[in-house]
Protein backbone atom coordinates (compact mmCIF):
# COMPACT_ATOMS: atom_id res chain seq x y z
CA UNK A 1 0.00 0.00 0.00
CA UNK A 2 2.87 2.47 0.53
CA UNK A 3 4.05 2.44 -3.32
CA UNK A 4 0.08 2.79 -4.16
CA UNK A 5 0.09 6.19 -1.68
CA UNK A 6 3.47 7.04 -2.33
CA UNK A 7 3.19 7.37 -6.30
CA UNK A 8 0.06 9.25 -5.87
CA UNK A 9 1.56 11.13 -3.67
CA UNK A 10 4.82 12.17 -4.67
CA UNK A 11 3.91 12.87 -8.15
CA UNK A 12 7.17 16.06 -8.10
CA UNK A 13 10.20 14.26 -7.57
CA UNK A 14 11.45 16.76 -5.39
CA UNK A 15 8.44 15.93 -2.69
CA UNK A 16 9.41 12.54 -3.18
CA UNK A 17 13.10 13.58 -2.01
CA UNK A 18 12.04 15.33 0.92
CA UNK A 19 9.97 12.47 1.97
CA UNK A 20 12.75 10.12 1.63
CA UNK A 21 14.92 12.46 3.49
CA UNK A 22 12.47 13.27 6.37
CA UNK A 23 12.16 9.32 6.88
CA UNK A 24 15.71 8.91 6.99
CA UNK A 25 15.98 11.44 9.38
CA UNK A 26 12.79 9.93 11.99
CA UNK A 27 13.75 6.45 11.15
CA UNK A 28 15.01 3.61 13.38
CA UNK A 29 13.98 5.35 16.65
CA UNK A 30 16.14 8.71 16.32
CA UNK A 31 14.79 10.85 19.01
CA UNK A 32 17.59 13.64 18.79
CA UNK A 33 17.09 14.97 15.60
CA UNK A 34 17.11 18.38 14.35
CA UNK A 35 13.48 19.58 15.12
CA UNK A 36 13.91 22.38 12.30
CA UNK A 37 15.48 20.21 9.69
CA UNK A 38 12.36 18.06 10.29
CA UNK A 39 9.93 20.64 10.27
CA UNK A 40 11.56 21.98 6.73
CA UNK A 41 11.12 18.84 4.93
CA UNK A 42 7.65 18.78 6.05
CA UNK A 43 7.53 21.72 4.23
CA UNK A 44 9.52 20.64 1.23
CA UNK A 45 7.43 17.60 0.28
CA UNK A 46 4.17 19.63 0.29
CA UNK A 47 5.28 22.70 -1.44
CA UNK A 48 8.71 22.00 -3.56
CA UNK A 49 10.04 24.92 -4.05
CA UNK A 50 11.15 25.21 -0.28
CA UNK A 51 14.84 26.05 0.00
CA UNK A 52 15.23 23.78 2.67
CA UNK A 53 19.37 24.59 3.03
CA UNK A 54 18.63 28.55 2.43
CA UNK A 55 16.22 28.11 5.24
CA UNK A 56 18.91 26.21 7.56
CA UNK A 57 21.23 28.79 6.92
CA UNK A 58 18.91 31.50 8.15
CA UNK A 59 18.76 30.13 10.97
CA UNK A 60 22.31 29.49 11.52
CA UNK A 61 22.88 33.06 10.83
CA UNK A 62 20.18 34.53 13.29
CA UNK A 63 22.28 31.82 15.86
CA UNK A 64 25.53 33.74 15.40
CA UNK A 65 24.15 36.95 15.58
CA UNK A 66 23.18 36.10 18.63
CA UNK A 67 26.62 34.49 19.89
CA UNK A 68 28.38 37.56 18.82
CA UNK A 69 25.99 40.13 20.61
CA UNK A 70 25.98 38.05 24.00
CA UNK A 71 29.61 37.38 23.90
CA UNK A 72 30.18 41.42 23.28
CA UNK A 73 27.18 42.53 26.16
CA UNK A 74 29.00 40.04 28.79
CA UNK A 75 31.72 42.38 28.04
CA UNK A 76 30.29 45.41 28.20
CA UNK A 77 26.98 44.82 30.88
CA UNK A 78 28.84 44.65 34.47
CA UNK A 79 27.05 43.57 37.18
CA UNK A 80 23.76 41.74 34.68
CA UNK A 81 23.74 37.88 35.24
CA UNK A 82 25.20 36.30 32.56
CA UNK A 83 21.59 34.47 31.82
CA UNK A 84 19.88 37.63 31.38
CA UNK A 85 22.43 38.78 29.25
CA UNK A 86 21.94 35.75 27.17
CA UNK A 87 17.85 35.77 27.32
CA UNK A 88 17.88 39.40 26.78
CA UNK A 89 19.97 39.25 23.12
CA UNK A 90 18.26 36.11 22.37
CA UNK A 91 14.63 38.14 22.45
CA UNK A 92 16.44 41.35 20.84
CA UNK A 93 17.69 39.19 17.31
CA UNK A 94 14.10 37.31 17.30
CA UNK A 95 11.63 39.89 18.09
CA UNK A 96 13.11 43.44 18.00
CA UNK A 97 15.33 43.27 14.87
CA UNK A 98 13.70 39.94 12.99
CA UNK A 99 10.02 40.82 14.58
CA UNK A 100 9.08 37.47 15.07
CA UNK A 101 5.44 37.70 15.97
CA UNK A 102 1.93 35.49 16.04
CA UNK A 103 0.26 34.50 13.08
CA UNK A 104 -3.02 36.91 12.71
CA UNK A 105 -6.70 35.58 12.31
CA UNK A 106 -6.91 34.97 9.15
CA UNK A 107 -3.85 33.03 8.18
CA UNK A 108 -3.96 31.23 11.42
CA UNK A 109 -6.03 28.10 10.14
CA UNK A 110 -4.34 27.71 6.60
CA UNK A 111 -1.39 25.23 5.71
CA UNK A 112 1.14 27.85 5.23
CA UNK A 113 1.52 28.68 8.64
CA UNK A 114 2.67 25.94 9.59
CA UNK A 115 5.83 25.91 7.67
CA UNK A 116 8.95 27.20 8.75
CA UNK A 117 10.76 28.60 6.00
CA UNK A 118 6.97 30.77 5.51
CA UNK A 119 7.74 31.76 9.15
CA UNK A 120 10.90 33.05 8.55
CA UNK A 121 9.55 34.78 5.46
CA UNK A 122 6.83 36.50 6.53
CA UNK A 123 7.76 36.80 10.34
CA UNK A 124 4.64 35.43 11.49
CA UNK A 125 3.41 31.74 11.94
CA UNK A 126 1.38 29.26 14.53
CA UNK A 127 2.83 29.20 18.46
CA UNK A 128 4.71 25.57 17.63
CA UNK A 129 6.46 26.91 14.13
CA UNK A 130 7.24 30.11 16.32
CA UNK A 131 8.66 28.00 19.42
CA UNK A 132 10.40 25.99 17.04
CA UNK A 133 12.57 28.64 15.64
CA UNK A 134 13.19 30.07 19.01
CA UNK A 135 14.75 26.82 19.91
CA UNK A 136 16.56 26.19 16.98
CA UNK A 137 18.22 29.94 17.09
CA UNK A 138 19.12 29.45 20.79
CA UNK A 139 20.82 26.37 20.49
CA UNK A 140 22.79 27.88 17.65
CA UNK A 141 23.95 30.50 19.75
CA UNK A 142 25.16 27.82 21.96
CA UNK A 143 22.24 28.37 24.40
CA UNK A 144 19.56 26.12 25.79
CA UNK A 145 15.55 26.50 24.89
CA UNK A 146 13.19 23.55 24.85
CA UNK A 147 9.24 23.45 23.35
CA UNK A 148 6.73 23.02 25.91
CA UNK A 149 3.62 22.18 24.63
CA UNK A 150 1.03 23.11 26.91
CA UNK A 151 -3.15 22.16 26.65
CA UNK A 152 -3.79 23.81 23.06
CA UNK A 153 -0.51 26.32 23.35
CA UNK A 154 2.84 25.53 22.33
CA UNK A 155 5.72 27.88 24.60
CA UNK A 156 8.93 27.48 25.12
CA UNK A 157 11.27 27.84 27.59
CA UNK A 158 14.76 29.39 28.20
CA UNK A 159 17.06 27.49 29.89
CA UNK A 160 20.19 29.09 31.27
CA UNK A 161 22.80 28.71 34.10
CA UNK A 162 20.05 29.52 37.25
CA UNK A 163 17.32 30.13 35.84
CA UNK A 164 14.73 28.97 33.58
CA UNK A 165 12.12 31.22 32.05
CA UNK A 166 8.86 30.75 30.38
CA UNK A 167 8.51 32.44 26.55
CA UNK A 168 5.65 33.04 24.25
CA UNK A 169 6.89 33.16 21.00
CA UNK A 170 3.59 33.55 19.50
CA UNK A 171 3.49 37.03 21.84
CA UNK A 172 6.71 38.64 21.06
CA UNK A 173 8.38 36.66 23.55
CA UNK A 174 6.60 37.70 26.42
CA UNK A 175 7.85 36.07 29.75
CA UNK A 176 5.30 34.13 31.69
CA UNK A 177 4.85 33.08 35.05
CA UNK A 178 3.09 29.67 35.61
CA UNK A 179 0.19 31.89 36.39
CA UNK A 180 0.13 33.81 33.05
CA UNK A 181 0.79 30.07 31.23
CA UNK A 182 -2.47 28.64 33.46
CA UNK A 183 -4.93 31.66 32.01
CA UNK A 184 -3.60 31.24 28.47
CA UNK A 185 -4.32 27.56 28.81
CA UNK A 186 -8.08 28.73 29.97
CA UNK A 187 -8.33 31.36 27.51
CA UNK A 188 -7.15 29.07 24.43
CA UNK A 189 -9.50 25.90 25.91
CA UNK A 190 -12.54 27.87 27.01
CA UNK A 191 -12.44 27.15 30.48
CA UNK A 192 -12.98 28.95 33.14
CA UNK A 193 -10.18 28.02 34.77
CA UNK A 194 -6.76 25.96 34.49
CA UNK A 195 -4.91 24.44 37.63
CA UNK A 196 -1.10 23.80 35.93
CA UNK A 197 1.19 20.91 37.01
CA UNK A 198 4.55 20.04 36.55
CA UNK A 199 3.47 17.91 34.33
CA UNK A 200 2.61 20.10 31.51
CA UNK A 201 5.82 22.00 31.74
CA UNK A 202 8.09 18.67 30.33
CA UNK A 203 10.30 19.68 28.00
CA UNK A 204 8.02 18.11 24.22
CA UNK A 205 10.36 15.37 22.90
CA UNK A 206 11.53 15.61 19.39
CA UNK A 207 9.40 13.58 17.87
CA UNK A 208 6.27 14.64 20.05
CA UNK A 209 6.78 18.18 18.38
CA UNK A 210 6.77 16.94 14.86
CA UNK A 211 3.73 14.69 15.29
CA UNK A 212 2.01 17.87 16.72
CA UNK A 213 3.35 19.59 13.36
CA UNK A 214 1.82 17.42 11.30
CA UNK A 215 -1.57 16.93 13.33
CA UNK A 216 -1.80 20.91 12.81
CA UNK A 217 -0.80 20.08 9.04
CA UNK A 218 -3.49 17.32 8.61
CA UNK A 219 -6.36 19.34 10.19
CA UNK A 220 -5.62 22.30 8.02
CA UNK A 221 -5.73 20.39 4.88
CA UNK A 222 -8.85 18.79 6.15
CA UNK A 223 -10.81 21.96 6.65
CA UNK A 224 -9.37 23.38 3.29
CA UNK A 225 -11.09 19.54 1.75
CA UNK A 226 -7.65 19.47 0.52
CA UNK A 227 -7.84 15.38 1.16
CA UNK A 228 -4.22 14.34 -0.52
CA UNK A 229 -2.43 16.51 1.43
CA UNK A 230 -4.03 15.82 4.24
CA UNK A 231 -3.47 12.37 3.84
CA UNK A 232 0.35 12.97 3.04
CA UNK A 233 0.52 14.33 6.18
CA UNK A 234 -1.00 11.01 8.07
CA UNK A 235 1.37 9.22 6.41
CA UNK A 236 4.39 10.80 8.14
CA UNK A 237 2.44 10.81 11.16
CA UNK A 238 2.78 7.03 10.84
CA UNK A 239 6.16 7.14 10.26
CA UNK A 240 6.71 9.48 13.49
CA UNK A 241 4.53 7.85 15.65
CA UNK A 242 1.85 5.17 14.36
CA UNK A 243 -1.54 4.51 15.89
CA UNK A 244 -4.59 2.27 15.07
CA UNK A 245 -6.20 5.92 15.11
CA UNK A 246 -3.76 7.22 12.25
CA UNK A 247 -5.05 3.69 10.22
CA UNK A 248 -8.39 4.60 10.45
CA UNK A 249 -7.16 8.24 9.47
CA UNK A 250 -5.42 6.99 6.75
CA UNK A 251 -8.57 4.84 5.66
CA UNK A 252 -11.06 7.20 6.19
CA UNK A 253 -9.32 10.42 3.51
CA UNK A 254 -8.15 7.65 1.08
CA UNK A 255 -12.04 7.06 0.55
CA UNK A 256 -11.79 10.64 -0.44
CA UNK A 257 -8.87 10.83 -3.08
CA UNK A 258 -9.86 9.00 -6.58
CA UNK A 259 -7.09 6.71 -7.56
CA UNK A 260 -7.24 4.70 -10.76
CA UNK A 261 -8.65 1.49 -10.91
CA UNK A 262 -9.61 1.63 -7.66
CA UNK A 263 -6.85 1.31 -5.51
CA UNK A 264 -7.29 3.84 -3.42
CA UNK A 265 -10.62 1.93 -2.22
CA UNK A 266 -8.99 -1.52 -1.66
CA UNK A 267 -6.24 0.26 0.23
CA UNK A 268 -9.16 2.14 2.41
CA UNK A 269 -10.73 -1.33 2.86
CA UNK A 270 -7.64 -2.50 4.60
CA UNK A 271 -7.29 -0.02 6.92
CA UNK A 272 -10.58 0.74 8.04
CA UNK A 273 -11.20 -3.42 8.53
CA UNK A 274 -7.74 -3.43 9.97
CA UNK A 275 -8.73 -0.64 12.22
CA UNK A 276 -12.22 -2.29 13.70
CA UNK A 277 -10.47 -5.39 14.40
CA UNK A 278 -7.63 -4.43 16.53
CA UNK A 279 -9.75 -1.71 17.92
CA UNK A 280 -13.12 -3.72 18.54
CA UNK A 281 -13.89 -2.29 21.79
CA UNK A 282 -13.90 1.91 20.44
CA UNK A 283 -16.68 3.66 20.67
CA UNK A 284 -16.78 4.47 17.05
CA UNK A 285 -16.06 1.02 15.89
CA UNK A 286 -18.79 -0.43 14.93
CA UNK A 287 -19.56 3.01 12.54
CA UNK A 288 -15.77 2.23 11.12
CA UNK A 289 -16.76 -1.62 10.33
CA UNK A 290 -19.82 -0.77 8.80
CA UNK A 291 -17.71 2.17 6.57
CA UNK A 292 -14.98 -0.92 5.74
CA UNK A 293 -18.25 -2.98 4.55
CA UNK A 294 -19.30 -0.10 2.38
CA UNK A 295 -16.01 0.40 0.96
CA UNK A 296 -15.53 -3.17 0.25
CA UNK A 297 -19.31 -2.95 -1.81
CA UNK A 298 -17.88 -0.25 -3.51
CA UNK A 299 -14.64 -1.58 -4.34
CA UNK A 300 -16.31 -4.47 -6.15
CA UNK A 301 -18.93 -2.46 -8.15
CA UNK A 302 -15.53 -0.70 -9.39
CA UNK A 303 -14.24 -3.92 -10.43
Amino acid sequence: MDDVVGRFAHEDPRSAQARRRFIALVANGNTRFDVAMAALLVAAEDRPETDVAGALSRLDSLGGRVRELVELARGTQAGVHPDEVAIGELHRVLFDELGLRGANADEYGRPESSFLDVALDRRRGLPITLSIVYCAVARRAGLDAVGIGLPGHFIAEFRGADMRVLVDPFDGGRRLTNEDAAEIVARVTGRSRFELGPQHLQAVPARRTIVRVLENLKMAYVRARDFSRALAAVERLLVVSPTAELVRDRGLLLRQVPMADGVNLSAAWFDLDLYARLMAHAPDAPAIERLARETWRDLGRNN
